[in-house]
Parts: C-alpha cells; sequence; structure tokens
C-alpha cells in the first residue's frame, strides 16, 4: 500500500471514529462541533463543553393530588430533609453549617412571593425549587423533571400553618392576588438618574449609598426570627429572588417578606419602581448576573497519548475548561466564585485539573484558629436518579477525592509543633529505642518514633501518618458524618501549585475503581462529579465550604 493510500485508510478511520464518538458522546450531553481537519497529518477531535438546559418555568400548572403528593414526600426527603428537616422546621442536620438557615415551613413566610401580601403562587415556588437561590445554599433542582418539581412544591405548602389562598387577579396598584406589572419605560440614562435619586432617598439606609450593602442600618438587621441578616451587595450581580425586570419590579413594589425589606406599593409604583429598577440593574451587569446561575454541565474528559504531569503543563491548555459556580454553604461575599475544571484520560488514568483564586496559601495548621485550603471532587456513576450531592444519602455512597494544602506542604518535610513555634523549649516524643538519657527535646517527632505515643498515627489515621507519599485523600460516604477514608487509597496529588493568587491541582486515579465504594471511570461512560473548595484563610473547615451542583463528566472512548 503507497503512502497516499495509508493517508487515505488512516483519515477515514479518524473520521470514522470520530462520528462513534460523537454519538456517545451526544448521548451523554456532550457534541463535537465539527469533525477535524487532518490534511494528512493526525488530530484529535474536538469535543466541547456543554451546557445541560434545563427549564426553569413550568410549562403547565399540576395540581395537587394523593399520589403527587406521596411523591413529593419522597423526594422531600431524599433531597430536602438534611437542610429543612423532616417536618419542615429548618432544623435539619446540615442546617448549623448554612447560612442563611433554611426556611421554616411551617412558620413561613416564604421570601420570594409575587402576590400583595407576599404570599407564593404554586409557580413561583416551582420557579424557587428550580433555579435555587443564589446567595444561599439553596441548590437548583432544574434537572428534576416537571412532575418531581411539581410534587416538591406541593408537599412543601402543606407543611404550612396558614393555607396560601390567592385571590385569582393582578392588579397594578395595591390590591388583591398577584402584583400587576405596568409596561416598562425605556431604559435610559435619564430613567437611571432618577432611580439613582429615589434610591438616595430610600435605600441608602440599609444598601449603603453605592448600593454595596454597607448603610449605616446594614449591620443591625435581623429577620423575622431573630437571625443577624445584612441587605444585598447589588454590585455583584447576585439576586437570590429571580432577576427579571419584571421580576424586581414585583420585590420593590412588594418588599420580602419575613426580612427588612419593606414593601413600596404605596409610594413607588409605575414609572418610578421602573426607575428605581434600571437604577439596581446599572449596579451589575449581565455577565455578573449570569455568573451567579448554578449551571449544569457536559465535561468531556478528553483522551490524550500522554497525561500532563504536572499542572501547568501545556497540554491542559489545549483541553476544554470550564468554570463551574460555587455556592458557599455559609454565605459571604468573599468567595471562591467558581472553579475551573479540565479533564483527561490516556486509557488507563484519568487527570483532573482544579484551579481556583486565592490570595493566601493556608498549609500550616498547628494552632487552633488557622484552617487548611483545600479542594475535593465528589463522584457518583451516572445515573437519572442521583445520590444526594451534598455527602450521599444512606444506602447510596459517593466516593470523593480530597487535596489538602498541609498535606501538601507534609511532603516537603512533616510540620509538627516545632514549625509553627521554632523556640519552643521542650518537644519530646519518647523513642524507645533509646535510653532515657538519649531521648531528643528539639526535633523529637521522627520515623523511628513509637507510634504509640503519636496516638493518631498509632491507631491508623490517614491524617496524621506522616509517611504518606500523596496529598490526596480516597474517601466514601453515605450522609452527613459518616465520611471515611477507603481501605485502598487510590488517588494521588502529583503536585499543587499556588502563585499569582490562584491554586492549580491536578488529582489522578486509574480509570478502573479497586475496593469498595470506588467509581469506575470506563471509555465511553459517563460518571457524575461535584466539587469543593476551602478557603482557610476565611475560616472554611469541614462542612463550611463552597460547593457546584452534580456536573457530567463524559469519557471519551
Amino acid at each position: 500500500m503507497n503512502a497516499e493510500a495509508v493517508t487515505e485508510v488512516g483519515a477515514r478511520r479518524r473520521h470514522g471514529a470520530w462520528r462513534a464518538l460523537a454519538s456517545l458522546l451526544a448521548l451523554a450531553g456532550c457534541e463535537a462541533p465539527a469533525p477535524p481537519e487532518t490534511n494528512g497529518e493526525t488530530a484529535a477531535p474536538a469535543f466541547e463543553v456543554r451546557q445541560l438546559v434545563f427549564s426553569i418555568d413550568p410549562s403547565e400548572v399540576v395540581t395537587v393530588g394523593d399520589e403527587l403528593l406521596a411523591e413529593g414526600r419522597r423526594l422531600y426527603g431524599r433531597r430536602c430533609a438534611s437542610c429543612h428537616g423532616t417536618r419542615g422546621r429548618g432544623d435539619g442536620p446540615a442546617a448549623y453549617l448554612l447560612y442563611p438557615k433554611p426556611r421554616n415551613f411551617h412558620r413561613g413566610p416564604f421570601r420570594f412571593g409575587s402576590s400583595w401580601g407576599g404570599e407564593p403562587t404554586d409557580e413561583d415556588l416551582f420557579r424557587v425549587i428550580s433555579r435555587g437561590i443564589p446567595g444561599s445554599a439553596m441548590p437548583s433542582w432544574a434537572h428534576l423533571t416537571e412532575r418531581k418539581r411539581w410534587a416538591l412544591v406541593h408537599y412543601v405548602k402543606s407543611f404550612s400553618q396558614y393555607p396560601i389562598e390567592l385571590a385569582d387577579e393582578e392588579t397594578v396598584e395595591r390590591g388583591e392576588g398577584r402584583i400587576g406589572v405596568p409596561v416598562e419605560p425605556a431604559n435610559t440614562a435619564d430613567s437611571i438618574a432618577r432611580g439613582a435619586a429615589l434610591f438616595r432617598e430610600a435605600c441608602v439606609k440599609c444598601h449603603g449609598p453605592t448600593g454595596k450593602g454597607d448603610g449605616k442600618s446594614a449591620f443591625t438587621l435581623e429577620d423575622d426570627d431573630g437571625v443577624p441578616i445584612r441587605p444585598r451587595d447589588l454590585t455583584t450581580g447576585v439576586f437570590k429572588g429571580p432577576r427579571t425586570p419584571a421580576d424586581l419590579y414585583r420585590r420593590i413594589i412588594g418588599g420580602i417578606p419575613g426580612t427588612p425589606m419593606p414593601d413600596h406599593g404605596d409610594t413607588y409604583f409605575g414609572d418610578d419602581a421602573w426607575h428605581l429598577v434600571h437604577f439596581v440593574m446599572s449596579l451589575s451587569s449581565d455577565v455578573l448576573r449570569e455568573r451567579a446561575e448554578m449551571k449544569r454541565y457536559c465535561i468531556p474528559v478528553v483522551r490524550v497519548e500522554h497525561l500532563p504531569d504536572h499542572p501547568d503543563a501545556g497540554t491542559w491548555t489545549r483541553i476544554p475548561s470550564v468554570d463551574l459556580h460555587l455556592m458557599p454553604l455559609w454565605w459571604r461575599y468573599n468567595r471562591p466564585e467558581y472553579v475551573t475544571v479540565r479533564a483527561a484520560h490516556d486509557g488507563k488514568e484519568l487527570a483532573l485539573q482544579l484551579v481556583w483564586a486565592d490570595d493566601t496559601t493556608d498549609d500550616l495548621v498547628i494552632r487552633p484558629q488557622d484552617f487548611r485550603d483545600a479542594a475535593a471532587v465528589e463522584l457518583a456513576p451516572f445515573d437519572s436518579d442521583p445520590p444526594f450531592f451534598a455527602m450521599g444519602e444512606t444506602g447510596r455512597f459517593v466516593n470523593i477525592w480530597m487535596w489538602k494544602a498541609e498535606r501538601q506542604a507534609d511532603l516537603k518535610g512533616y510540620n509538627d509543633l516545632e514549625a509553627q513555634y521554632p523556640n519552643i523549649g521542650i518537644d519530646s516524643y519518647p523513642n524507645l529505642q533509646n535510653s532515657p538519657y538519649e531521648q531528643p527535646m528539639r526535633h523529637a517527632l521522627t520515623l523511628e518514633s513509637d507510634r504509640a505515643f503519636i496516638t493518631a498515627w498509632g491507631a491508623g489515621n490517614i491524617v496524621a501518618d506522616p509517611t504518606r507519599r500523596s496529598a490526596g485523600e480516597d474517601l466514601a460516604a453515605q450522609g452527613f458524618g459518616t465520611l471515611k477514608a477507603r481501605d485502598t487509597q487510590q488517588v494521588r496529588i502529583d503536585h499543587a501549585i499556588h502563585s499569582q493568587g490562584t491554586y492549580r491541582v491536578t488529582f489522578r486515579r486509574s480509570l478502573n475503581g479497586e475496593g469498595e465504594h470506588s467509581v469506575d471511570m470506563n471509555p465511553g461512560s459517563t460518571v457524575l462529579a461535584a466539587f469543593a473548595i476551602w478557603n482557610g484563610d476565611a475560616g472554611d473547615r469541614d462542612g463550611k465550604k463552597s460547593v457546584s451542583i452534580w456536573q457530567e463528566l463524559a469519557i471519551q472512548p
């Protein structure tokens, strides 16, 4: 066979492989934009990250029924009870980790209703469940079917001690039923200027003169339950309720029940309220408002000949990336807004690169007031009804890969008390291999130390094992309080870099899972992944972290 024939056959095989691969990834939600141009040279197919789009608005209104309520009860127990509690009182096992606190559905009131009295319509509740609440730990559940979301709407309503009843009407001026939205005037410089004047008149006491949530009353406010609450920093683009102009109009007119945000239905309505909307929207941008929304993506795990062995390797620049929104479970503005993820495999191992912003390196946690930087990847087999993305659920394990900054620092030399207090007087760990007169008083902890006197190491705690040669931990969980190390530690971290205000960390593991509660990642398959980041300088630790919702990793054949 001549050279031209070989080239033609190779091109046919590559395009045939491309077509097969495109079909597989299309099923998983990823797509290939076009077959690669070869020009007689080997070229890898280019696959892109794809956002998985789910409807926030219902296509129809589904009324309550016994069967739907029963389905809602089952879904609530699996998806909502961890935060809101089994009885809907906002007292679930994770509630203490969350701020703002989960809603108490018994007492109410609901925050984002569109009626004059603040009560929500069924469609309002459906949209909150679908979109989630940016600026809180309430995630988006838009990936659930509409029926399941309607089941949750009606079950959540069943908790309320006061039946939600709305008049079937809509009025522009104060009345009954839903707040009517008049025709929006043009969003011009004059409208924004008029809105700025109204803002100075009515809003600066709480939101501050520039809308940053730093007004004179900002640090004294409480909600109806007596919990401290901060006004929104309007310059960040984070709107807890729906962010369309019409929704912002209703929020200015109707206020936010249960909070110090008052209604202005007797003061500003019509054009004045619209001017305020235009000014508030001018304080942020479409990009910022869009970035605050929780989205789900299909992330291609690109097949490469050689996996990059360093987080700054050039290979990573040729692999598609996605910026995933992170929600702090304890809300703050000083937070990692997103983590950038890339993924690749070579047919034997998979590598994940995580990049996120962090101005400080927190890798020494000897003192009780210090906390580490860390990152984690949570994995589960692909399922249309997956386990709860926050640590799994009873009987449905998730596999968690974790990197800790202090473990990375320990690889250069185990850090003990002397690393924090170099002038410490005595640092003694008995070593039974030496006589009493030979016991060291400085730099006493060595690999020859007797483990019986170093209790965590002696008990087999992998966190305290100075002989470990990886900063990665391979863990499993089936709900809050169940996290434990897997018997088989497969995950490794080759390198972790912090420079120029960012971390770059690469996780690596064989495609085949070993041992109990590991996740297989076979070429051609899809697995679910969620991500978490801890900022030690901000006091993050344990359950106080910033997390993503489930994403999809589509592993190229």
